[in-house]
């Protein structure tokens, strides 16, 4: 019989809106552990590190550990460590990746060394500027290798959506014409490394997310099963309007219904 061991978990739109949690997720949250079922929060925002998120979590009542967590910063650094060893990288993100970076003997490069780059990546960055978009496009014509460790084109707020790492990706893309190696969710990439951190296989997980195009096609991409959330940026009419093949296996408002849901299904 089906079971689910192990679920990894998107934070924004599921967890949580900006500095908001979202509710009935403590008691979900509370419920997967008391089952024994392994909790992976697995996030293609990039500018923050796993300690900075497991702490978010803590003061809005929630408690983790950095081993929890898998970001887009952090398979972004790894995939280059993986590929190359440690590398000269012109970041355009906030400071979770950079951290990364130096942790894994990176070269962290200021926008003025570009032509010592051999990577640019390209993440969330709120202080984004034409500087850097120069930098950026500048080093990846010089030959420097395109990464974006998401192409999320909105994140969501407690307000309302805002401008995501893919329109920053855009703008560097349409300045070289390149197309850089995505790192975060739907990416193999991002969605193996998670596997590892789990030790389970594909057929043993649920990706849970807000999105259709990142989140549901993650799961697909490596075959697992997987779960909508409406808490976020989808609604259940572009569900519907979606090819069957784009469809997640369940569908819930939030995560709590979806906890209950898979506990009367005998799923966890």
């Amino acid at each position: 019989m089906k079971s689910y061991r192990s679920i990894l978990l998107d934070l924004d739109g599921c967890v949580y809106r900006g500095s908001q949690m979202i509710a009935g997720v403590r008691e979900a949250l509370r419920g997967f552990r008391e089952r024994g079922v392994k909790i992976l929060f697995l996030t293609n925002n990039s500018t923050m590190t796993s300690e900075e998120y497991a702490e978010k979590l803590r003061v809005m009542g929630v408690e983790s550990v950095p081993e929890e967590f898998l970001t887009s910063g952090e398979a972004a650094s790894h995939y280059i460590l993986t590929n190359s060893g440690p590398s000269n990288i012109l970041p355009i993100t906030e400071n979770g990746f950079k951290e990364y970076c130096r942790r894994m003997n990176h070269k962290v490069l200021e926008v003025e060394d570009w032509r010592l780059a051999e990577y640019v990546v390209v993440g969330l960055d709120r202080n984004f500027n034409y500087v850097k978009l120069r930098a950026g496009s500048r080093a990846i014509m010089n030959g420097a290798i395109f990464i974006a460790t998401n192409v999320d084109r909105t994140i969501p707020t407690e307000d309302g959506l805002d401008p995501g790492a893919g329109s920053i990706v855009a703008a560097i893309r349409e300045a070289t014409l390149k197309e850089p190696i995505v790192i975060g969710k739907p990416s193999r990439i991002m969605m193996e490394l998670a596997l590892q951190k789990v030790g389970v296989s594909p057929s043993e997980v649920l990706v849970v997310g807000d999105r259709l195009e990142t989140d549901i096609l993650a799961g697909k991409v490596i075959g697992a099963d997987t779960a909508l959330l409406l808490s976020g940026a989808t609604t259940r009419d572009a569900v519907e309007r979606a090819p069957p093949r784009d469809r997640p296996d369940y569908i819930a408002e939030g995560l709590l219904e979806l906890y209950k849901n898979l506990v009367r299904l005998h799923l966890i």
